[in-house]
């Protein structure tokens, strides 16, 4: 017999050779370990900060509970019994028979270690699913690291990205190492010094904070209104924004 998994030749009937019982049962007991900051990730204010236990408070919250990780912990905890009735010799759909009153995590548990794990009909099958949740689960915890455009490569105006941690960029496409500010200052310099750049006023503070400069979209409307800026069909100039904002640094610097 083969293993479901690999296909490795087992022995004894086994559903899953030993090197993929170990797995199978590893990623159930690190999916019990995440159970609690899963569930602290369903407030939409607070970012738990994956496995690490710094919160950091994250922009306006869409809604009060994170919809996706309710669902997400639902998923694994119907999977989860579904798991533990059909190792217990139970039909997995007749919840009825199920007697565990034990919350996920122990359910977790109790299924890694059951004897049972390498050798019922659809070890494979589960271990599939199991392994697909805990992707997920992943993705939920440490999210993906939020990369946004900073400008063109200096050789071959590539438009570049980076996360905000990054101080190195890489071009994928002549593969020039640049320095992430410099990439920045260079795109700066290049809509503030042509008159012809016009953008809303929530373009241009989002082009001045990827360079390090703060400017609100609010702040730029109120110096419309107060008549230093102005504004054109094509909406405000970079440059015109630019002076405002350096303006007062300036004067200080003279004085």
């Amino acid at each position: 017999m083969n293993c479901q998994n690999c296909k490795t030749i087992t022995e004894g009937g086994y559903s899953l050779c030993a090197t993929c019982e170990l797995r199978f049962a590893g990623t159930l007991l690190r999916l019990a370990h995440d159970v609690t900051p899963l569930h602290d990730s369903l407030d939409a204010t607070l970012h738990p900060g994956g496995h690490s236990p710094v919160r950091i408070q994250t922009a306006t919250p869409p809604t009060p509970i994170r919809l996706d990780v309710l669902d997400l912990i639902d998923m694994l905890d119907a999977t989860a019994r579904e798991l533990w009735r059909c190792l217990d010799g139970i039909d997995a759909l007749d919840w009825r028979k199920d007697k565990r009153n034990e919350d996920l995590k122990a359910t977790l548990i109790a299924c890694a270690g059951h004897p049972r794990l390498a050798t019922f009909t659809d070890a494979g099958l589960y271990m599939h699913v199991i392994n697909d949740l805990a992707r997920k689960v992943d993705t939920v915890l440490d999210p993906p690291e939020q990369r946004r455009e900073i400008g063109t490569c200096e050789l071959c105006e590539t438009m570049l990205t980076a996360g905000a941690a990054d101080q190195w960029v890489t071009c994928p496409v002549c593969g020039r190492e640049q320095r992430a500010q410099t990439v920045k200052l260079r795109r700066l310099k290049t809509l503030c010094w042509d008159d012809s750049e016009r953008g809303s006023a929530a373009d241009i503070s989002k082009a001045f904070a990827v360079s390090g400069l703060k400017v609100s979209r609010k702040t730029i409307t109120t110096w419309e209104q107060r008549g230093k800026l102005p504004r054109h069909a094509d909406g405000y100039a970079y440059c015109d924004v630019y002076r405002l904002l350096i303006g007062p640094d300036l004067t200080k610097s003279v004085r």
